[in-house]
């Protein structure tokens, strides 16, 4: 768990580190120095009251067992983020006592008493300065307040320097309240140049003046330099959150919200200042709208964001209103035609056999003897679904020979499936039988050549280059599903008879209804979690499942597995970053059964795959992850994009343009949907890319 932690936070995946982090915890809490990582990562998110309280934790940890110098680094740590975080600085003052860093000591101590003066808390600044006192007992300043404080009684006490005698000094001047109303007065009168110039030099005398940093923060702020303002916002409001001030921490909070009021970073602090109060209600409402704009926009590098403050809405208030409507928007209500589904309206026209117009709209599924998909020839089998044709008479190595030479022509075998340099009309004449006379051999006569020859490498290529050029083909997605099978690839196998079985549900016949309930069966063994089990579940939960489908190699039924899907994810993630992408792919398939995992594993077997160069299987696994209903919003739009960037690494230009006209505003996809379309075809129309599979 920790080598995977660490490899999701090499990969900027934030939240599943934290995730991670978290379960090892849960595990071992004696493992107190994740604090420490967990501390990292939510300072490096901005959620500065998060780290804190993490870095305390350890900190409280560490002094348990013992580890004064450890404790000390994290309390000094604490105290470089946040100067005002008083509590801290007293940890640090004491530890360095017990360090015997006296020097150390007394200057923490005096920068107490300095703070706590200014706070008008005077009680606690006479402890602080008498601690000074005993490490020296002739510091001028502390001295010196002793005794004012004595003379009045507590109040009243005027400010000291460093350096004062206990005689006195001349009072301290009026220069920087001056220079503050002045600058004040400038940014008022948008003389914003002045006024930054007057901050920054008071600054340069007294760094970390709070006054000061506020001002320059409501300058950038007014000025419109948003991603600035928004660091200094984000900092002094959390500063007066922890502080406990919260009518300061809300004033910040709303100046900001009030020329940026979509800021998602500021609206999960304002939620956070309510769910300090114990004001759940408007805590949920400012948790909701950052979550729809996150929905709409998603936050660079945290993709689950929005989910992480769903939660938190949930845990505050189960049955509020904002759940529903959050829970719809989050799912969809309205949910967008699959790609996969859109695509299989108009298929593309088959390598080897081209329809005739009045065989144009013929989409059922062919006619299989016995319910064998082995048994389909060309001469039953609609025209959409028909095989590449060959010769009865041709021997095995002519076959071969032809497929070779075929494949040597300059045709286009991708999704989009067109001969270049050559028109619509000349295309149907190089690609047409060259009699229609001519015998042929079935497609599950031709897998079983392939097979009975051990040629297991060149049967998965020919059938992934039908299947890409005949997306409808049911019987031959039934094979190619069941070749996947056996060599492993359950992901793959799952797709291929979940097309299949989709194909053959959109066009029913009698025939086929043992075996469209056999490919239930192999989809729910094979991908429990997918959302088309739970969709298909009414069809098929009356009905006697038959035999399985197609012929396939036995597999034996793996043994029970009773490691949790988490467990599974997080070792996947781990081999993945060793380099172990075959082991990784194992861990992901089981993992993908758990429906909470379901989507991440799809995408994490996507990037195995591309990783290992099968870019055409990784497309078909995220071409997958796109049916199912519940992925929307930023997850659909970033997993479209990637699909894109697989298409174009396979110079896919129609389907890449399809994709990417699907998220016009998604990063660069305006640069790269113009390149795509320079790149492709002429030949290929938007209307032959816009169903193609």
């Amino acid at each position: 768990f920790l080598q995977a932690a660490n490899a999701f936070r090499t990969e900027g995946a934030t939240l599943k580190a934290i995730a991670t982090f978290k379960k090892i915890l849960k595990l071992d809490p004696s493992q107190y120095d994740v604090y420490r990582h967990l501390g990292d990562l939510n300072a490096e998110r901005g959620l500065l009251s998060s780290a804190f309280q993490d870095y305390l934790t350890l900190g409280k940890h560490y002094l348990k067992a013992g580890k004064s110098k450890e404790a000390l680094d994290i309390y000094k740590k604490i105290v470089s983020q946040d100067p005002s975080n008083l509590d801290a600085q007293q940890r640090v003052a004491e530890l360095c006592l017990q360090e015997n860093m006296q020097d150390e000591a007394t200057k923490v101590y005096l920068q107490i008493g300095r703070e706590r003066s200014a706070q008008q808390r005077h009680v606690e600044a006479k402890d602080a300065y008498q601690a000074v006192l005993r490490i020296d007992p002739a510091n001028s300043e502390a001295v010196q307040f002793i005794e004012h404080f004595k003379k009045t009684d507590g109040s009243s006490i005027p400010p000291v320097k460093s350096g004062e005698g206990p005689a006195g000094c001349p009072p301290k001047s009026a220069e920087p309240l001056n220079l503050l109303s002045e600058a004040t007065r400038r940014i008022e009168a948008k003389q914003f140049a002045g006024a930054e110039a007057i901050l920054n030099q008071l600054l340069t005398k007294e760094p970390g003046n709070p006054e000061v940093c506020q001002l320059l923060a409501k300058l950038h702020l007014q000025r419109g330099d948003l991603q600035v303002a928004l660091g200094e916002y984000r900092y002094l409001a959390g500063a007066a959150l922890r502080a406990q001030d919260y009518a300061k921490a809300e004033a910040l909070i709303t100046d900001f919200l009030a020329v940026q009021p979509q800021s998602v970073a500021i609206l999960e602090l304002y939620g956070e200042l309510y769910e300090e109060k114990g004001d759940a209600a408007n805590a949920v409402l400012q948790y909701g709208k950052a979550i729809e704009l996150l929905l709409e926009h998603p936050e660079p590098g945290m993709p689950t964001l929005h989910e992480e403050l769903f939660q938190k809405v949930i845990e505050l208030a189960p049955e509020s209103p904002t759940v529903k409507k959050l829970t719809a928007l989050m799912h969809g209500t309205a949910v967008e035609e699959p790609l996969a589904q859109a695509r299989s309206k108009t298929s593309v026209t088959p390598a080897a056999v081209i329809p005739s117009s009045s065989d144009q709209n013929t989409h059922s599924t062919a006619d299989v003897a016995s319910h064998d998909p082995l048994s389909a020839t060309a001469e039953t089998a609609p025209l959409q679904d028909r095989h590449v044709v060959y010769s009865k008479s041709q021997p095995m190595s002519a076959q071969s020979e032809q497929s070779e030479s075929t494949e040597q022509e300059p045709t286009a075998l991708g999704r989009g499936f067109s001969l270049p340099n050559t028109e619509p009309d000349e295309q149907r004449t190089a690609l047409s039988p060259a009699t229609d006379s001519a015998a042929s051999l079935s497609i599950g006569e031709q897998f079983q050549a392939y097979m009975k020859a051990g040629q297991q490498a060149e049967a998965e290529e020919w059938l992934s280059h039908l299947v890409t050029a005949q997306p409808d083909h049911a019987a031959a997605r039934e094979l190619f599903g069941s070749l996947l099978e056996a060599k492993g690839d359950t992901a793959g196998a799952a797709l291929q008879y979940s097309r299949a079985l989709e194909l053959l549900l959109a066009h029913p016949q009698d025939e086929s209804q043992a075996q469209q309930a056999g490919l239930y069966a192999k989809v729910k063994e094979l991908a429990s979690a997918s959302p088309l089990v739970a969709k298909w579940a009414s069809t098929f939960s009356l009905k006697p499942q038959a035999a399985v489908p197609a012929v396939e190699q036995s597999v034996s039924a793996p043994p029970g597995n009773t490691i949790d899907p988490e467990t599974h994810y997080t070792l996947g993630v781990a081999y993945k970053n060793m380099g172990l992408q075959d082991e990784a792919k194992e861990e992901f398939a089981l993992s993908m059964q758990s429906p909470e995992f379901f989507s991440d594993s799809c995408i994490m077997i996507a990037v195995c795959l591309k990783e290992q160069g099968a870019c055409q299987s990784a497309s078909a696994q995220l071409e997958l992850l796109l049916q199912d209903p519940k992925c929307q919003g930023a997850k659909a739009k970033a997993i479209r994009y990637e699909l894109g960037l697989l298409y174009e690494s396979q110079e896919l230009w129609s389907q890449a343009a399809e994709i990417y006209e699907s998220i016009p505003t998604f990063h660069d996809v305006p640069q790269r949907l113009e390149s795509v379309l320079a790149r492709r075809s002429p030949a290929q129309s938007v209307t032959a890319f816009r169903y193609a599979n």
